[in-house]
């Protein structure tokens, strides 16, 4: 298969099926450790269409990358946590599990970068200081 084919023809179960049976980890483990049962495992393999977060928590557990097989599928992907754990495969889904996007913001120029990365800064301090305030809450 050409890669110009991927995006159109891929039978993504299949290529899960090939990852999972590469890495030598027995079906039943990957299931467990996916909160899934092993038939609804053999089930995902028959899909064509399986969500991309699914594949990404798959790729976690098998320690395999598929950003080969699914280039967008990058380490620059930002996953959301589920809001309450559930037993059901819905909990794996995100937000970016529809086709992916063809135009990403970039910044054109040093200033438009260095306010991107300003901005970015000051979430992450924010995010640190809600972390710190919840382990100070949990610890009481």
């Amino acid at each position: 298969m050409k890669k110009t084919d991927i995006k159109s023809s891929t039978h993504r179960g299949e290529i899960i099926r090939d990852a999972i049976k590469a890495s030598g980890v027995a079906v039943g483990i990957v299931a467990e450790k996916l909160g899934i049962s092993r038939k609804t495992l053999y089930n995902k393999f028959k899909e064509s269409s399986i969500p991309y977060s699914f594949i990404l928590k798959l790729g976690e557990v098998i320690h395999h990358d598929f950003s080969q097989e699914f280039p967008h599928l990058s380490k620059t992907v930002k996953k959301e946590l589920p809001k309450a754990p559930s037993s059901s495969s819905s909990n794996l889904l995100l937000p970016f599990d529809g086709e992916p996007q063809e135009t990403a913001y970039r910044p054109n120029n040093t200033k438009e970068y260095e306010q991107e990365l300003v901005t970015l800064q000051r979430k992450y301090i924010t995010l640190l200081e809600k972390f710190n305030d919840l382990l100070l809450k949990t610890a009481q």
